[in-house]
């Protein structure tokens, strides 16, 4: 009896395959064909059954880094709130650890891409509106839980978050030696020791 095929599990590991060689590469060197013979296939014909180009099966490795970072971020501020929740939503999002390190180097090769291509722009913007919607929730939350002081400005706050966490995907890339993951976990509790501290 022939083996049955998981097309679900055999197209997330192409994806992952992907991740790996944009990683170890860069996003213009990850050719179909390497990334065929890294899945195992002889020939890169094997992914148009999944993946009709290059430019769908990036914008589904895109697509599928950003649902696995929101699926963290509901497990670990699950029945919190307030700074606690907020505290979880950003140690998911900043490359701190392996595997949100190679997260982040296939992100931010999307990034240069995303700034002529449509569809790869889309997805990154709605992942910061997402993650921004949850930080000003959490915001409030603290807010009325008397963990911080009113805030006067809770949009700026919000984007400097924001901010603060896209630019250590930048600069753990550029010196991985000094912006470390305990740093960078240090820098997001700075930001979040201010909201308890003082009006912001």
């Amino acid at each position: 009896m022939p083996r049955l095929v998981d097309h679900h599990e055999r197209r997330r590991s192409i994806i992952e395959t992907t991740w790996r060689l944009i990683a170890d590469q860069g996003i213009e060197n990850a050719s179909m064909r390497d990334i065929a013979r890294e899945c195992g296939y002889a020939a890169p014909g094997v992914l148009a059954h999944y993946f009709p180009s290059k430019d769908a099966l990036l914008l589904a490795s895109y697509e599928l880094i950003c649902e696995r970072t929101n699926e963290r971020i509901a497990k670990h501020t699950a029945r919190k709130r307030g700074l606690s929740a907020l505290r979880s939503l950003c140690l998911e999002i900043i490359p701190a650890d392996p595997l949100t390190v190679v997260e982040a180097k296939v992100a931010v090769s999307f990034w240069q891409r995303a700034q002529t291509e449509d569809a790869l722009r889309a997805v990154g913007r709605e992942a910061l509106l997402h993650w921004r919607g949850l930080i000003m929730d959490f915001l409030t939350q603290a807010g009325h839980d008397g963990e911080c002081a009113p805030l006067v400005d809770p949009d700026a706050v919000a984007d400097e978050l924001l901010n603060i966490m896209m630019g250590l995907h930048v600069t753990s890339m550029l010196d991985p030696d000094a912006v470390t993951g305990s740093r960078q976990r240090h820098l997001v509790e700075r930001a979040l020791a201010r909201l308890g501290r003082k009006e912001s």
